[in-house]
C-alpha cells in the first residue's frame, strides 16, 4: 500500500473547511449580500435569520467533523482549529461584500463579520468536545462539540440581532 502524502487529520481539516466555506458562501450568495456595494442588514431577528446559515456553517462544521473522525486528541484539536481558520479565511476572501449594520450605519466586510460572529461559538464547541469527554475525540466528542457550537452560535446571533 503506498504511503499517503497528506496525513489523515490534515485531509479531514481541509474537507471540513471547504464544505463549511461552500455552505457559508452559498447562503450569503442566496441572501444576495456576497458582493457589491453596501447592503443593509435587516434589524432584529430578520438579520439573525439572514446570517444564521453562514455562522452555523463556520461554527459547527469545522469543529464537529475533524473531532468526530480523529484518531487522537491532538489530531482533533489541530483539525478543528485548522478547519475553522481555513474556512474563515475562505469566507473572508471570497465573501467580499459590505454590510451596513442597523442603526449605527457602520460598514463592515461581510465575510469578516460572519467569521467574527462564528469565532466564539467555534471555540466553545471545541472546548466542550475536549472537556466533556474523557478522550476528547471520536463520535461522542464530535456530537458534543457540534451541539455546544450550535447553541453558542444561536446565542451569538441573538445577541447580534438585539444589538443592531
Amino acid at each position: 500500500m503506498p504511503r499517503q502524502l497528506v496525513p489523515p487529520w490534515l485531509r479531514r481539516t481541509l474537507e471540513s473547511a471547504v464544505v463549511a466555506a461552500i455552505v457559508a458562501l452559498a447562503s450569503l450568495a442566496g441572501a444576495g449580500i456576497v458582493a457589491g456595494g453596501p447592503h443593509a442588514l435587516p434589524t432584529g431577528p430578520a438579520g439573525a435569520i439572514v446570517l444564521g446559515p453562514p455562522v452555523f456553517a463556520l461554527a459547527v462544521l469545522p469543529i464537529a467533523y475533524p473531532v468526530a473522525m480523529a484518531a487522537t486528541r491532538g489530531d482533533a484539536v489541530l483539525g478543528a482549529i485548522g478547519g475553522f481558520l481555513v474556512a474563515a479565511d475562505l469566507v473572508v476572501l471570497l465573501g467580499g461584500g459590505r454590510l451596513l449594520l442597523g442603526r449605527a450605519d457602520a460598514e463592515v466586510v461581510t465575510g469578516l463579520f460572519v467569521a467574527g460572529l462564528a469565532l466564539l461559538p467555534a471555540a466553545i464547541g471545541l472546548l466542550a468536545a475536549q472537556l466533556a469527554t474523557p478522550l476528547g475525540f471520536g463520535r461522542r466528542a464530535g456530537a458534543i462539540g457540534a451541539v455546544a457550537a450550535a447553541l453558542a452560535a444561536a446565542m451569538a446571533l441573538l445577541g447580534a440581532s438585539l444589538a443592531t
